[in-house]
């Protein structure tokens, strides 16, 4: 290989930027054949399904937790009476929480009269510390919005406040990663069920930008609470946000980056992001910069450390080194595990949260580039001696 004399030279060459730009056109191609090839879907949806900050969760949550000091959960997988709810609920408001979230919606009058006019009486008396869910359904695609929506018998007959329960990807069985502050029913805006929770918290509005925010799965435990254990947690209890929803409920599970998780949990941490923990993304053009730039690097490295390994004296170990994908092999697994290594330590101890997925396969492929491009350029060499072929690092 007869590389340029000076290392500054050898540094900005131009095969390292072609190559780079050929993984860019492969990731393009290779981008455009996954969507648009019906049988490829399945690729296209474990792409969708893949996201690097799920491993960064789970690696957090591999040490002790702290507990939330703001966030009580109250378990109320076991009770379906709505009498002894409507009990439980004036139970947990005696022990002056700041608000109460109740994770459930009581859609029509059950045949149990006096449940129902128990319940009634309870949201009525301590109704302003209450926030209920309801459902928004019938989306419109065109309009933008929901239709329509259900909600709680009484929600008509008393002034509650609510807030829509629906969770993000819910519906194409993804990992539940997202939460919106607000969505358009008809020509209204509506709060989400954590939003409309923070803003009575917190005691402002919450400011909406138009983006989804990244659940931020931290390593933080909510302090579950049995129905029999409330008076003993009273003192805890005061002065929380309490979510009040079922823990042990299968059929309200849905799937996290922890994970199948309750509804209720996912909930919590979604207030719990919304408290003050959010995750910030980079710009896209920023990430897509820093990913050209790491390339860049990436093939000048691979490039070097061929040439450095492959001037032995010894022919055959020198030509081994030169020719076999050990060094660009080992090269991309030590830019891969560097790289994962200080996105952890910068999403950990920042909150910033670096797509590298898209970097770590354009690394794979500038490998790629970098074969089809070395290959080209030595074939053409054979027929052909112009400045180019002759300023190449691969002639």
């Amino acid at each position: 290989m007869a590389a340029p004399k000076t290392p500054g030279r050898f540094f900005f060459h131009r095969d390292h930027l072609l190559i780079v730009v050929g993984a860019f056109v492969l990731l393009g191609v290779v981008s455009f054949v996954t969507l648009n090839l019906s049988f490829l879907n399945p690729v296209s949806r474990a792409w969708k399904a893949f996201s690097v900050t799920d491993l960064f969760f789970d690696i957090q949550h591999y040490g002790p937790s702290e507990e939330s000091p703001a966030i009580a959960v109250v378990d109320i997988s076991d009770v379906e009476d709505r009498g002894d709810l409507a009990v439980l609920l004036e139970r947990v408001a005696l022990c002056d929480p700041a608000c109460m979230g109740v994770d459930a919606i009581f859609e029509g009058l059950r045949s149990d009269g006096e449940g129902n006019a128990r319940l009634v009486d309870a949201v009525r008396t301590y109704g302003d510390k209450m926030i209920f869910t309801c459902k928004l359904t019938d989306y419109d695609r065109q309009a933008g919005c929901f239709s329509s929506s259900v909600h709680s018998f009484f929600a008509d007959s008393l002034p509650i406040r609510e807030g829509y329960a629906n969770l993000k990807n819910n519906l194409d069985n993804l990992p539940v990663r997202k939460l919106s502050i607000q969505n358009k029913l008809g020509p209204n805006t509506v709060k989400s069920f954590p939003a409309a929770i923070v803003e009575q918290f917190a005691g402002r509005s919450l400011e909406n930008h138009g983006e989804d925010w990244l659940i931020n799965y931290r390593n933080v435990g909510f302090r579950v609470i049995a129905p029999d254990d409330i008076e003993q947690e009273a003192g805890f209890l005061e002065g929380k946000i309490v979510l009040l929803g079922g823990v042990r409920e299968e059929r309200d599970a849905h799937v996290s980056p922890l994970g199948k998780m309750p509804g209720v949990m996912i909930q919590a941490y979604t207030v719990d992001t919304l408290l003050g923990k959010k995750v910030r993304y980079l710009p896209s053009w920023v990430n897509w910069i820093l990913a050209f730039v790491l390339c860049f690097l990436f093939q000048v490295t691979v490039e070097a450390l061929v040439k450095v390994t492959g001037q032995g004296r010894r022919v055959v170990p020198a030509t081994f080194l030169r020719e076999s994908r050990i060094v660009p092999g080992n090269t991309l697994f030590l830019f891969s595990a560097l790289l994962t290594y200080l996105t952890f330590v910068i999403f950990t101890k920042w909150g910033f949260c670096i797509d590298i997925a898209i970097v770590l396969t354009l690394f794979a492929l500038t490998l790629e580039s970098r074969k089809l491009y070395r290959s080209s350029v030595i074939a053409l060499s054979k027929r052909y001696s112009g400045r180019f072929i002759q300023n190449s690092i691969y002639t």
